[in-house]
């Protein structure tokens, strides 16, 4: 009787083991600092936009208004002497030469025969320019200047209208509110072009990027309820993150997890696919919990787990370049996080 109630007992582990496992991505939002790409002295503390644009521009948007969005996150706006100029330049919209189009359409009656239908539009090419730099007090490019826009033509084409007449009369009395839609949507995204490029080089932007964690969901499988009882408790854990700091309540949140799923591969180790899956999810669930902590080199061992795991091997090739290049980022900064306060940023000494 013993040995049967034993044997009994081994068929239902393996049977529990050997469960179906439905994974599915829970996502969460996050958010960090990210670290500039281009290194720069660290007594630059300050900066100050120095925009260019002329009257006509002017006209549809003003400096003061431009000069507001021109942002470089972790740096103090100051005046003139500010330790960074931040330059951007937009040249005047022009038009380069417009005409009226036409387009046909064609439709066929019941009997086979053909309808054709005419319309109308404005077809507008323009040229426009925008640059974006950073310099130090004497002129010095700390980064090499941007291009804004990789081509300087545009092209714009209006509504379709029944006849030539309507088209051109529409072009005739709108042709100033056009022009300044044009330089306002081409102003937008210059600066924003140009908001990037400088906060990707020199800036420490608050970031938010929604992840996911892979989380059991079938109710069956014997680890549902305790990975979803986890998860609950993280996920408002990782979400209660800021780019000013990682509280240790939330660190000790994630630890748990990461000692969960290492819990996970020990226990799930046998070489078939519902194993195979369950430790995938331990290992690309820990490596992406390391890189929230900023432990790149923890992280970077459990992508190559997650290789050497041989299911869905990719995912752990994209997980260790992103290791790797967070630990380039760390070592070209000297910093070794990515929550501080952006003005008493944590320079390892």
């Amino acid at each position: 009787m013993k040995n049967a109630f034993f044997i009994l007992s081994l068929f239902l582990a393996g049977f529990a083991t050997a469960q179906k496992v439905d994974l599915d991505p829970f996502h969460f939002n996050y958010e960090y600092r990210n670290l500039p790409h281009t290194v720069l002295d660290s007594t630059l503390k300050t900066y100050s936009p120095l925009i260019d644009v002329t009257a006509r521009t002017e006209e549809f948007v003003t400096a003061d208004i431009i000069s507001s969005r021109i942002v470089l996150q972790g740096y103090e706006l100051a005046g003139r002497e500010a330790d960074i100029k931040y330059g951007f330049t937009f040249s005047d919209l022009i038009i380069e030469n417009y005409e009226i189009k036409e387009s046909v359409s064609e439709s066929k009656n019941k009997d086979g025969s053909v309808t054709k239908t005419y319309s109308y539009y404005i077809n507008l090419n323009y040229s426009i320019s925008a640059t974006a730099s950073l310099r130090d007090k004497s002129g010095t490019d700390l980064v090499r200047a941007l291009n804004v826009f990789s081509n300087r033509t545009f092209n714009w084409t209006s509504k379709e209208y029944k006849n030539r007449y309507d088209a051109s009369n529409y072009y005739t009395n709108n042709r100033n509110s056009i022009k300044g839609n044009l330089v306002r949507e081409k102003l937008n995204e210059a600066i924003n072009a140009a908001n990037n490029w400088a906060n990707m080089h020199a800036g420490f932007p608050k970031t938010e990027s929604n992840l996911y964690l892979w989380i059991l969901d079938n109710k069956k499988h014997p680890e549902y309820e305790g990975m979803q009882t986890r998860w609950n408790a993280l996920k408002p854990a990782l979400q209660s993150a800021s780019a000013g700091s990682l509280p240790d309540d939330v660190k000790s949140k994630m630890t748990e997890m990461i000692k969960y799923f290492d819990g996970l591969k020990a226990t799930y180790n046998k070489d078939e696919k519902a194993d195979k899956k369950m430790r995938y999810a331990a290992y690309y669930n820990n490596a992406q919990l390391y890189l929230l902590l900023d432990m790149p080199d923890k992280a970077l061992t459990e992508a190559e787990g997650l290789i050497t795991n041989d299911y869905d091997a990719k995912d752990g090739k994209t997980l260790k370049e992103q290791a790797e290049k967070l630990t380039e980022l760390f070592n070209k900064n000297n910093i070794y996080t990515r929550h501080f306060n952006a003005d008493s940023r944590p320079y390892k000494r």
